[in-house]
């Protein structure tokens, strides 16, 4: 038999009698100071066709929010920079469908095929979170990916699961591990979703090498935190 079900005005999917009706999803991209990658990124999310596709721009001062506008993304914008755990709790906050398609705004060779494959697992029934893993695209960040998986952001969640993640806003670079905690600690059902060719643009890359360096170390401190915060919890 084949499913058949509307769109309800809040984004939900509303099935008819005796059908059960799939997740509705959105795809969620926090992005700081990306006009130069974000465009490639919203056009793959939208032909995924899986549902909207909400930019959140993390206080950036550069045209971030109006190249996403123009590849075709809804864009919320925030006054202040609050960190990719901010954005993340403020982009969830702001949608209603059920599922969450989480991307970051830097990839590099991202495909509609890769954000089905990220979704379906979810959508499906078959687990509570998916997480994406580099292969076979840029050496440096596939390897990192391959010795750090839980740091990729590339998930599909249920929505209410990721603000229900404790300390997510304020995690900033840390949201990955704060999630990651949070999956285990709650024995969520979770699979790892190969994507192929897909990597993602250094900070280096974007600004500079000292400036990017900089950056590095920062990030890692907001992991540092975010482990230090919740073992001494």
């Amino acid at each position: 038999m084949t499913a058949r079900s509307s769109q309800a005005a809040s984004g939900a999917v509303v099935a008819e009698p005796g059908v059960v009706a799939r997740p509705s999803v959105a795809v969620l991209i926090p992005a700081y100071r990306e006009a130069e990658n974000i465009g490639p990124v919203v056009t793959a999310a939208l032909a995924a066709g899986l549902g909207r596709v909400l930019v959140v721009d993390d206080g950036s001062n550069d045209t971030t929010a109006g190249e996403a506008r123009r590849a075709g993304a809804e864009v919320l914008e925030l006054t202040a920079n609050c960190g990719k755990g901010g954005a993340l709790a403020a982009g969830a906050a702001a949608l209603s469908e059920s599922v969450v398609v989480l991307l970051d705004a830097d990839l590099v060779g991202l495909e509609p095929e890769h954000v089905r494959a990220l979704a379906e697992p979810v959508l499906a029934g078959n687990t509570d979170m998916s997480r994406g893993a580099f292969q076979g695209g840029r050496w440096g960040t596939s390897t990192a990916q391959q010795v750090a998986p839980q740091l990729n952001g590339q998930r599909a969640i249920y929505r209410e699961q990721l603000l229900a993640v404790p300390g997510l806003a304020t995690s900033r670079y840390g949201v990955e591990v704060a999630i990651t905690r949070a999956a285990k600690e709650g024995g969520w059902r979770c699979v790892d979703v190969p994507l192929e060719g897909v990597s993602q643009v250094t900070k280096e890359e974007k600004r500079g090498f000292w400036r990017g360096l900089m950056l590095r170390f920062k990030m890692y401190r907001d992991i540092l935190g975010t482990l230090l915060t919740r073992s001494h919890d």
